[in-house]
C-alpha cells in the first residue's frame, strides 16, 4: 500500500471516529432535551417539536450544502460545523440550567434548528468525502459499511440513551455529553491528515443564488432519467428511511405496552447481537455482492414486520425473538448498500450534490414517519379493531389485545417497504 493510501485510509478512520462521537452526542441530546421538555410541561407536542424541528432544519440547508461544499475546504466544513454545534450547547446550558421557570420553546428550538443544521454539514461532507478518500474497490465497500452502519446504530440507539440519561442523571449530564462530543469530534478532525487537494478545493467565483432550489430540482432529473440505478436508489431510499423511521417510534412502544420492561431489555441484547453479525456479515465478502443481497434482505425485513401485524405469531417466542436478530442482522447490509449505491451515482465532485439530494428525501421521509405513525395508530387502526361489527376471522387474525393496533401498523409498514423493493426488482437487476 503507497504511502498516499495509507494516508486516506488514516484520514477516514480519524474523520469517521470523529462524526460516530459528534452523532451520538446530537442525537442522544435530541431525545434527552426533548424528553426533558415532556417531564416537564406534560405535553407531548413538545416532545414532538424538538424532532420535527431538527428534521425540517437538516431538509433547508442541504440544497445550499450540495451545490457549495465542492468549492470548500472540507476541513474548514467540518471544522467550523463542530464549532457551531459547540456553541449552540453553551447557549442551550445558558438558558437551560440558570432559568428557575421553564423557557419559553421557541429560542431553544432554534437553537436546535441551528445545531442540526451543522450537523448536516458534517454528516454530507464526510458522507461524499469517501469516495474521493477511498478509490480501491474493496476497500470502498467496506468503509461505505462502517460509515452507514454505525450511523444507522446511533439512530437506533439515541432515544433508549437519550431518555436514560436525561431521566437518570439529568438535563446537565445530556449537555454535557453533547458538549464533549463536539469537542471531541473537533480533535478528530484536527488529528487528521489531510492533503491538499481536499484543504485547497476548485476555486469560483460564481455568485451565491440563495439556497439554488432549481439547481437541486435539475439534479434530480438528471439523475431520474439519465442512471437507472440512481431511481433504485432513490425510491428504496424513501422507502427504508421511512420504514426504519417508523420502526423506531412503534416496536418500542409496542413492546412497552405488550410485553413489559423484562422483555425489552432481551430484545435490545438480541437486537444489537444480530446488528453486530450483519456488520461482520458486510464487512466479510458479502459487501462485494451488494446488488445482489441488498432486495433480499429488504424481502426478508418486510415480511418480519408484516408477521408482526398477525397475532399467531405473538405468542411464538422463538419466532418473535428471531425476528428480531433477523431484521436486526439485516440493517447494517441494507444501510451499508445504499450508501454504496449512492457512492457510484456521479464524478467525485457532484457527490455533495448528489448527496444532499439523498438525504433531503431520506430525512423528509423520517419526518413523514414521525408525524404519521402515531395518527395512524391512534385515529385509524385503533378505532377499527375495537369496532364491534369487524367480522371475526379479521379480529382472530389481527388480534385485538393490549398493543395490537401498534403491532398491524409495524404490518402495514412492511407492505410499503416489500412493495416499494419489489417495483424496483427489475431496474436494480438491469444495473448488473
Amino acid at each position: 500500500m503507497n504511502s498516499s493510501s495509507t494516508e486516506a485510509n488514516k484520514t477516514f478512520l480519524w474523520l469517521w471516529l470523529g462524526q460516530l462521537i459528534s452523532n451520538i452526542g446530537t442525537q442522544t441530546s435530541l431525545y434527552g432535551i426533548g424528553l426533558w421538555f415532556f417531564a416537564n410541561t406534560q405535553r407531548l407536542m413538545d416532545f414532538g417539536l424538538v424532532a420535527i424541528t431538527v428534521q425540517l432544519a437538516r431538509i433547508l440547508v442541504l440544497p445550499l450544502l450540495g451545490n457549495r461544499l465542492h468549492l470548500w475546504s472540507r476541513r474548514k466544513v467540518m471544522l467550523i460545523a463542530n464549532g457551531i454545534g459547540a456553541l449552540c450547547t453553551i447557549a442551550f446550558a445558558a438558558i437551560l440550567l440558570q432559568e428557575k421557570a421553564i423557557p419559553l420553546i421557541l429560542p431553544l428550538l432554534f437553537l436546535q434548528g441551528v445545531a442540526a443544521m451543522a450537523e448536516a454539514a458534517l454528516i454530507l461532507s464526510f458522507s461524499s468525502l469517501i469516495p474521493i478518500l477511498i478509490i480501491k474497490k474493496s476497500n470502498l465497500i467496506r468503509a461505505n459499511g462502517l460509515f452507514a452502519s454505525t450511523d444507522s446504530l446511533v439512530l437506533a440507539m439515541a432515544p433508549f440513551l437519550g431518555s436514560w440519561i436525561s431521566r437518570s442523571l439529568g438535563l446537565q449530564a445530556v449537555l454535557t455529553i453533547d458538549a464533549l462530543s463536539f469537542l471531541l469530534a473537533l480533535i478528530c478532525v484536527l488529528a487528521a491528515p489531510w492533503s491538499r487537494q481536499l484543504t485547497n478545493p476548485i476555486t469560483s467565483q460564481t455568485v451565491w443564488q440563495g439556497f439554488e432550489l432549481a439547481q437541486h430540482w435539475r439534479t434530480l432529473k438528471a439523475l431520474w432519467t439519465e442512471i437507472p440505478l440512481a431511481k433504485v436508489a432513490l425510491i428504496i431510499s424513501i422507502a427504508v428511511s421511512f420504514s426504519y423511521a417508523a420502526t423506531e417510534i412503534l416496536f418500542p412502544a409496542w413492546v412497552a405496552i405488550a410485553y413489559g420492561s423484562e422483555k425489552m431489555a432481551l430484545v435490545i441484547l438480541i437486537a444489537t447481537i444480530g446488528y453486530c453479525l450483519g456488520i461482520l456479515t458486510w464487512q466479510s465478502k458479502a459487501g462485494l455482492s451488494w446488488k445482489w443481497i441488498w432486495l433480499r434482505v429488504i424481502f426478508i425485513q418486510s415480511l418480519i414486520l408484516m408477521g408482526a401485524g398477525l397475532q399467531i405469531f405473538a405468542n411464538e417466542p422463538f419466532i418473535w425473538f428471531g425476528g428480531v436478530f433477523v431484521f436486526s442482522a439485516g440493517l447494517p447490509i441494507v444501510m451499508s448498500s445504499l450508501q454504496q449505491a449512492w457512492s457510484q451515482l456521479g464524478a467525485p465532485e457532484d457527490l455533495p450534490r448528489i448527496f444532499a439530494l439523498r438525504y433531503s428525501f431520506d430525512w423528509s421521509a423520517r419526518l413523514i414517519a414521525f408525524i404519521t405513525v402515531s395518527i395512524a395508530v391512534d385515529q385509524i387502526v385503533q378505532p377499527a379493531l375495537s369496532w364491534q361489527n369487524l367480522p371475526s376471522w379479521i379480529r382472530s387474525t389481527l388480534g385485538f389485545e393490549e398493543g395490537r393496533a401498534i403491532a398491524v401498523v409495524l404490518g402495514a409498514i412492511g407492505w410499503v417497504l416489500f412493495l416499494s423493493s419489489l417495483s424496483q426488482k427489475k431496474s436494480l437487476r438491469s444495473t448488473h
